[in-house]
């Protein structure tokens, strides 16, 4: 959920689209009921039905009890957890890669072989493959993020670039 809500809320949601497998997000439904909590309170957050690269979906039967089993791991009250639980269960059964910013969702993802990234990742994504998403682009979108009181372990977009260079994790450009 806070991947598509703080990136829609930053004005930059059509990364999301343009750097999907086939051009298409899949969002389980449980994310989707958080997604609408989000536009309650953030007018600007679109609907998933009306974008042209996020599907709703509905869980099967063994994408619920994977949910389950995720949730009852990562523990929390009774809607705690339900979107990166989904999350979860849909990418295993179905083979995609989920989407995660919480770093216990990502620690259930890893047992449960699934892959996942975060927003960062996204946006470092966006900077290799998408010809108008040059640096200081990426940094403006890292900006924007945190401008929407999004948790991220950087300052600023220009910390995030300057924390890879010195790991070694990006070229120069």
């Amino acid at each position: 959920t806070s991947v598509y809500t703080h990136l829609c809320r930053a004005g930059h949601a059509e990364i999301l689209g343009r750097l999907a497998p086939g051009g298409i997000v899949v969002v389980p439904d449980a994310v989707g009921a958080e997604i609408a909590t989000a536009r309650a309170l953030h007018p600007g957050i679109p609907d998933p039905a009306s974008t042209s690269w996020a599907r709703m979906t509905v869980l099967t039967d063994d994408e619920v009890w994977t949910q389950l089993v995720v949730k009852a791991a990562l523990g929390g009250g009774p809607t705690q957890h339900l979107g990166e639980s989904a999350v979860i269960a849909c990418a295993k059964h179905r083979g995609f890669t989920a989407l995660l910013d919480d770093r216990s969702a990502i620690t259930q993802a890893d047992l449960h072989g699934v892959p996942s990234h975060d927003t960062l990742w996204l946006v470092i994504e966006a900077h290799w493959r998408l010809p108008d998403v040059d640096r200081q682009r990426a940094i403006h979108v890292v900006d924007d993020l945190l401008a929407t009181e999004m948790y991220l372990p950087v300052t600023s977009g220009e910390s995030l670039f300057a924390w890879a260079y010195e790991a070694g994790l990006l070229p120069r450009d």
